[in-house]
């Protein structure tokens, strides 16, 4: 797990390490998923060759959520 910290301006610092691993360059851009108590933030990638290569039921949003719910339901189980 990594700790940042916010600026007064709103702003984070994603370390060296996770930019590299992820791909991230200058300019990129980031979704920010909000999930109630949980912030997600995910690489946008623009490469048109891949667009459309997968397809969904339902929204990556809607389906993110019901994984947490699972998720949530098993460590109250356990």
């Amino acid at each position: 797990m990594v700790t940042v910290k916010v600026s007064s301006k709103g702003q984070i610092v994603l370390p060296k390490a996770i930019r590299e691993k992820f791909g991230i360059k200058e300019g990129d851009e980031l979704e920010v998923l909000d999930f109630g108590d949980e912030i997600v933030i995910v690489p946008v990638k623009k490469d048109l060759k891949l667009r459309g290569l997968v397809k969904f039921e339902k929204p990556v949003r809607e389906i993110l959520q019901e994984i947490r719910k699972e998720e949530e339901e098993l460590e109250v189980r356990e």
